[in-house]
């Protein structure tokens, strides 16, 4: 989506905000939990938010590189 194309209809309708969308309870930032369900801790990032405004969809974008870092070393990898 950050080259203005929606990847699901392929439309060139795609906008973007920063902060634009309001996750995990603060308005500007995506909150991310890290350890078990007992022992929890979070972190908060910055984000840019791309919206298609023909089907909906939408992409957030995690901005703060230890945040990313921190996400490699503790979440595990998908497929």
């Amino acid at each position: 989506m950050k080259n203005g194309k929606c990847p699901k209809c392929n439309s060139t309708n795609v906008f973007k905000n920063q902060r634009g969308l309001d996750w995990g309870g603060k308005s500007q930032w995506i909150e991310l939990w890290f350890g078990s369900l007992d022992q929890r801790t979070n972190e908060y990032s910055d984000c840019d938010s791309y919206i298609c405004t023909d089907c909906g969809y939408f992409e957030n974008y995690l901005l703060d590189k230890e945040v990313l870092q921190k996400v490699r070393s503790q979440w595990t990898r998908a497929a």
